[in-house]
C-alpha cells in the first residue's frame, strides 16, 4: 500500500469518512449505483466491488416527476448493488443532469501587497471566489479552476512564489436549480442514503472515459443518453465548458414506434437489438421481427429490413449531432475556441453507425469510449451507459487525490451554508 494511499485511509479515519464510495447516477432511462473502498483506490485505479442498475421511473429529462417512484427505482438499484459488495452504504455521491444545470466563470481578487505568493493565497483566492457565487434559486454543485492572474496578467497556472500585489482566482463554477437539487436530494435521503454531493453527469462521464493525453490537450466528451445528451469540454485537466439538450435515444425509439405503427416498448427493444444508424456494418436487406399495432389495439406480428429500421433512426441522431455541433460552434465563438477532439458515450450512443454519423458531422476524428482504469465493473456495466457512474467513483478519488481538477463537493440535503462546505472542502485538501 501506498504512503498516499495509508495518509488518506488515515484521514478518513479521522475525519469519520466511511470505507465505501457509493456514486449513484441517475438518468432518465436508468438508475445505476456502483459501490467501491476508498482502500482500493490506488494509482489512478478505481475497482468496483458492488455494481446494481434499474429502469428509471419518476424521472424525465433530468427532472423528477414523481418522487415515490424515483425513491423506489433508487432503492432497488442501490440494494442490488449493496448484495454484490456484501456491505451496506450510507453516503453516495450522485450525478445529475439537465438543461438547467449550467456553468459560468466566476472570479475573486485577493491583495499579496508585493509579497511572495503562497499555496494559502491561492486557497484563499479559490475560496473567495466560490463564497463569492450568488446566484437566487441556484446552489453551486462544484467548480474547477480554470486559472489565476498575477496583477491583472491571465494565464498563470501555478503562481507559487512569485511577487505580486493581487492574485485572481478563476473558476468555472457548475449550478443547478435550487428546487429542484432539493428534490433530488429528497428522493435519495427518503431511500435512507445520505446524498454527500452532487456532480454534473457530464463532468463524471469525461473522468471516466477521457486518457490522461485527452484530459491535458483537450476534447469535448458527448453524453448521449436517455433523455438528455451533453457535451463537456476539458483542457489541461479541468472542466471547461458544458451544455445540455433535451433530447436522447429515447426521442429515436418514438421515432421508429412512430414509423412502424408499434409501442414504445416494442420499438426500444426493437432498436437495441436490430438498430443501425448506417448500413456499413449491418445487412440491410435482412428482415427481422417488427411487432405492429392490430385494429383491436394488440401487437401483431410483422417484420421489417432493417434498412427501413436504420432510415427510422438516423434522421434523429443526426438532429442531436447536429444541435451539438452547432451550440459547440457558438460557445466557441463566444470564447476561447473549445476542443474539437470528439469522444463518444453514453447508452445511446452505441448504436452501429453512430461514430461514422458523427465524424461526418463533426468534420473531425470521433472515438468511442467506455469507462477506463475501473476494473471489476463485470462485462454488463463496462459499457458507455455506465460512464456517469463509474466517473462518480474517479470524482471522488480525485478530490481526494487532486489528480484530475480541484472539486467543491456540497450536502445539498444539509441546511447549513453551501458556501461554507465548499470552502472547507478547500481547506481540506488544499
Amino acid at each position: 500500500m501506498s504512503s498516499l494511499t495509508s495518509r488518506r485511509i488515515l484521514r478518513d479515519r479521522m475525519s469519520g469518512r466511511s470505507p465505501l464510495v457509493a456514486a449513484l447516477d441517475i438518468g432518465s432511462s436508468k438508475i445505476a449505483c456502483l459501490i467501491a473502498r476508498r482502500t482500493d483506490m490506488e494509482n489512478g485505479q478505481v475497482r468496483v466491488c458492488g455494481a446494481g442498475h434499474q429502469s428509471s421511473k419518476g424521472v424525465r429529462r433530468g427532472a423528477v416527476v414523481d418522487m415515490g417512484a424515483l425513491e423506489r427505482s433508487i432503492r432497488l438499484a442501490v440494494e442490488q448493488a449493496e448484495r454484490a459488495a456484501e456491505a451496506r452504504v450510507t453516503d453516495v455521491i450522485v450525478g445529475v443532469s439537465g438543461p438547467d444545470i449550467e456553468s459560468e466563470i466566476i472570479t475573486a481578487d485577493v491583495p499579496v501587497v508585493g509579497r511572495e505568493i503562497t499555496p494559502y493565497m491561492m486557497r484563499d483566492a479559490m475560496s473567495a471566489a466560490v463564497e463569492g457565487f450568488s446566484r437566487p434559486g441556484r446552489e453551486l454543485l462544484h467548480a474547477t479552476t480554470l486559472g489565476f492572474a498575477v496583477d491583472g496578467s491571465p494565464g498563470v497556472k501555478d503562481p507559487v512564489g512569485m511577487i505580486a500585489n493581487t492574485l485572481t482566482a478563476r473558476c468555472l463554477a457548475v449550478s443547478g436549480p435550487e428546487v429542484s437539487m432539493r428534490n433530488i436530494a429528497q428522493c435519495v435521503s427518503r431511500a435512507h442514503l445520505n446524498p454527500v454531493a452532487m456532480v454534473a453527469a457530464p463532468y463524471a462521464s469525461g473522468l471516466a472515459v477521457l486518457v490522461e493525453d485527452e484530459l491535458e490537450q483537450g476534447a469535448t466528451v458527448i453524453d448521449m443518453g436517455g433523455g438528455v445528451t451533453s457535451l463537456a469540454c476539458f483542457y489541461e485537466n479541468t472542466l471547461i465548458h458544458q451544455d445540455y439538450l433535451l433530447v436522447g435515444g429515447s426521442r429515436a425509439s418514438s421515432d421508429l414506434a412512430q414509423g412502424l405503427g408499434s409501442t414504445f416498448a416494442a420499438a426500444e427493444r426493437l432498436k437495441t437489438l436490430y438498430g443501425a444508424v448506417t448500413l456499413t456494418d449491418i445487412a440491410g436487406f435482412d428482415m427481422v421481427d417488427a411487432p405492429r399495432l392490430g385494429e383491436d389495439g394488440r401487437l401483431e406480428a410483422s417484420q421489417a429490413s432493417r434498412s427501413e429500421i436504420a432510415a427510422m433512426l438516423r434522421p434523429r441522431v443526426e438532429e442531436i449531432l447536429e444541435l451539438l455541433e452547432l451550440r459547440l460552434s457558438r460557445a466557441s465563438a463566444r470564447g476561447r475556441p473549445l476542443p474539437r477532439r470528439i469522444v463518444l458515450t453514453g447508452g445511446a450512443c452505441q448504436l452501429p453507425g453512430t461514430r461514422e454519423v458523427a465524424e461526418a458531422v463533426f468534420r473531425a476524428p470521433v472515438r468511442m469510449a467506455r469507462p477506463t482504469r475501473i476494473s471489476g465493473m463485470g462485462e454488463a456495466f463496462e459499457t458507455p451507459a455506465f460512464a456517469t457512474a463509474a466517473g462518480l467513483l474517479k470524482w471522488d478519488m480525485a478530490g481526494a487525490t487532486g489528480a484530475v481538477s480541484s472539486s467543491f463537493s456540497l450536502k445539498p440535503s444539509e441546511p447549513v451554508s453551501m458556501f461554507s462546505r465548499a470552502a472547507s472542502w478547500i481547506r481540506e485538501y488544499f
